[in-house]
């Protein structure tokens, strides 16, 4: 089931998406590419990606959650 997505640039998008596999949960992240080259509109799920255990997914925002935080200490030191 297809939970979000953002768009990447003009011809790819970012999809996350839960499933279930032999009775297991998954949030799988992956990039879809629009294979008709902005004609037609034709989403296709590339291989760039990643597929987790719903249980790991507080691990992916600790981690996510330590990457913003850098970034924005980084971006204030660089104003000083």
């Amino acid at each position: 089931m297809k939970i979000y997505e953002f768009e990447k640039n003009a011809l790819e998008k970012v999809v996350f998406e839960i499933t279930t596999y032999q009775g297991c949960g998954y949030l799988n992240m992956r990039v879809w590419f629009d294979a008709s080259r902005g004609q037609n509109t034709d989403w296709k799920p590339s291989q760039k990606g990643i597929t987790l255990s719903t249980d790991l997914i507080h691990e992916l925002m600790k981690g996510l959650e330590l990457a913003a935080d850098f970034l924005s200490k980084e971006k204030k030191g660089g104003q000083e």
